[in-house]
């Protein structure tokens, strides 16, 4: 059994040291944006607390690190880019209020793909996030410097957003746990918008119990210590279209399957016809990015007023011109591409769901991303990601071994509703069986 990792430190100041150090130790990865420069003010304030008995949460000078998406009060919101280089956040994003509520400091703004487009972290402000396990290949996108920053110890929890796969993706290159919650929009209050009917804010950490914890947290709810699901119980659905064809990730993601089975979990083989159509949606980003930018920019401070601006500066990444502009074409919502997406998204909830009945499956499970990453150039992680992004359902990605060359493996649980406490529950069962104590 993992151990939780989100617990307060003895010392403040001792921890955030040892973080901001890892930080310098690690600035070849690119994964942080900008440090937090009250950070040891505020590790001493939370040790005076401390010693006074006046801790605030289950969170007491917890460091946390933050995508650059996610607006922390007074310091700058960038999206990766150099266009928005000058905005800054008014206030916190929900999330963030609630975690330093519960006594995080937050230490630093994480490095993304530009944006938040892409499938790798490549940004015109903090460049490739690399993968601390192979600084050679990429960690992963949207949410990548956050993942690299959690995995090379500068932290032991990061927020990251999914839109398309952007937290399960890096957690699934650097062997995290990460959580899309289900589709809520309260939850996106403060954090900058990519696809106004698919983004979500989640946690990317080292186990399940650490996940709940943040995830409890970030909706406002007590913390409470998660059950695993009893495995003789478990019914899960292996969704055999999305394995993919990487021979070193197939012997790993087969071996994890025969370890449930092994553990008293029932398998069930599942058909899902309406993958086809998955794999050939547009994202609705295309037609939301946009609207929700130019929404999203006039409430900010300091920066460009639309994203025709951005473009006009010539300040971002030159290989997303082409999509920049494609994506200036869409003005409004409600168009026919916009409801037809929006009808896709109803009628694959209701297919996995009614999937779910029929066989009385638990979850679905099916390997993150379809093949292993072997550079910092994008990595097509397979429509997998897309079934929770799509339907609304919350999934979460856990390493389940390791390929030989030393990079680890994800697997997917994605749920059978929308309620994350059940799918945590499995999740801390399968954390159990690859991970025994």
């Amino acid at each position: 059994m993992h151990a939780m990792r989100l617990i307060p430190p003895l010392d403040c100041r001792e921890e955030i040291a040892r973080r901001l150090q890892a930080m310098a130790d690690n600035r070849h990865l690119n994964a942080i944006l900008g440090v937090n420069p009250d950070a040891m003010a505020l590790a001493g304030h939370y040790q005076q607390r401390r010693q006074r008995g006046a801790m605030l949460g289950p969170l007491h000078g917890v460091p946390l690190i933050v995508k650059d998406n996610i607006a922390c009060g007074k310091w700058p919101i960038t999206l990766g880019c150099k266009g928005l280089a000058s905005v800054t956040a008014a206030s916190d994003a929900l999330v963030i209020q609630r975690l330093r509520a519960a006594g995080a400091i937050i230490l630093a703004r994480a490095n993304m793909s530009e944006f938040a487009f892409d499938v790798r972290s490549r940004s015109s402000l903090g460049g490739d996030a690399r993968n601390p396990l192979q600084p050679e290949v990429t960690a992963g996108g949207s949410s990548g410097g956050s993942a690299a920053a959690v995995a090379a110890g500068m932290a032991d929890a990061a927020l990251g957003t999914d839109t398309g796969g952007s937290i399960r993706i890096p957690c699934s290159y650097t062997g995290l746990v990460g959580l899309r919650p289900a589709f809520r929009r309260e939850m996106l209050a403060g954090v900058a918008p990519l696809a106004l009917s698919k983004d979500t804010v989640g946690p990317m950490v080292h186990t399940v119990r650490d996940a709940a914890l943040l995830h409890a947290i970030m909706h406002g709810e007590q913390p409470t210590q998660p059950m695993a699901a009893p495995l003789a119980s478990l019914r899960l659905g292996v969704i055999h279209a999305l394995q993919g064809d990487d021979p070193a990730q197939l012997r790993v993601w087969h071996h994890a399957l025969n370890q449930l089975r092994l553990a008293g979990v029932t398998l069930i083989d599942v058909d899902l016809p309406i993958l086809a159509e998955v794999k050939s949606q547009p994202c609705l980003s295309l037609y939301e990015f946009q609207v929700a930018l130019n929404g999203w920019l006039v409430q900010q401070q300091n920066g460009p007023n639309s994203l025709r601006e951005i473009i006009h500066s010539g300040e971002y990444l030159p290989e997303f011109r082409s999509l920049l502009e494609q994506m200036l074409t869409s003005h409004s919502l409600k168009t026919p591409q916009w409801l037809n997406g929006r009808r896709f998204q109803r009628g694959l909830y209701q297919a996995l769901t009614q999937a779910a009945d029929h066989d009385r499956i638990d979850a679905f499970v099916y390997p993150t991303v379809g093949s292993q990453p072997i550079s910092l150039d994008k990595m097509p992680p397979g429509c997998a990601p897309e079934l929770a992004a799509i339907s609304g359902l919350p999934a979460i990605t856990l390493p389940c071994g390791r390929v030989e060359s030393g990079l680890p493996v994800g697997m997917e649980l994605l749920a059978n509703s929308r309620d994350a406490h059940f799918l945590l529950a499995i999740a801390l069962a399968c954390e159990n069986v690859f991970h025994p104590e």
